[in-house]
């Protein structure tokens, strides 16, 4: 049975904040020559659509230049980096969107092999959480995609959790060339893309294992 997925509160979610404003001034705008009907809908209008512009204006003050959202790692200050134990491995979902933050990432040193997992992120403008890798070692974090739905709902609130304490988890990560891993006795070939991205797969109880 596949695992829940886990979304976004309507009320965090931008395009609903958003088709509330437009739905509060498209009604008040068709009422507004009828005396009575007009000035009522008007004020349910700004009811409405007040606090919706409010809470935009907030989501867009918490995301904005190089702050962490729910949606983007911009910056690692302020975190503890931790490796945590793994029993598998997994390939990362959406890597083709992600093909030149992983070409990039290829070009720093050791740490471009690790990644960094990022938990309730999303899609631009997508309510699903999931978890989100990044490549780190580099002026910023590197997007390498999500792992896959069928994992997430089962550490997912665990590295939430890790995380308001201040801690982030990594695993090791492999990139593959078209399907293939860089040939160690050519270093500086470039790998062919599509490039693709496979990580190691949190073992059961090792995330708290991790925890301060």
């Amino acid at each position: 049975m596949p695992a829940p997925r886990r979304k976004l509160s309507v009320f965090a979610w931008e395009p609903f904040l958003l088709g509330l404003v437009i739905l509060a001034a498209l009604a008040a705008s068709m009422t507004v020559r009828l005396p009575v009907v007009g000035t009522v809908v008007g004020a349910i209008s700004i009811a409405v659509a007040l606090p919706a512009i409010v809470q935009l204006v907030r989501l867009g003050l918490k995301s904005g230049g190089e702050r962490n959202s729910a949606s983007r790692l911009a910056r690692l200050d302020g975190f503890q980096l931790r490796e945590v134990h793994v029993d598998g491995v997994l390939m990362l979902d959406e890597t083709n969107r992600r093909q030149d933050p992983i070409d990039l990432a290829l070009g720093w040193t050791d740490p471009a092999l690790t990644v960094v997992l990022w938990p309730g992120a999303t899609r631009w403008l997508g309510r699903e959480l999931r978890v989100e890798a990044y490549f780190f070692g580099g002026p910023k974090p590197a997007r390498a995609g999500f792992l896959p739905r069928g994992t997430e709902a089962s550490i997912g609130e665990a590295l939430e959790k890790l995380r308001d304490e201040g801690v982030l988890a990594t695993v090791p990560a492999r990139v593959f060339g078209d399907g293939k891993l860089p040939d160690p006795s050519r270093p500086f070939t470039r790998l062919a893309r599509p490039l693709t991205v496979e990580v190691g797969r949190p073992a059961d109880g090792a995330i708290d294992a991790i925890r301060p």
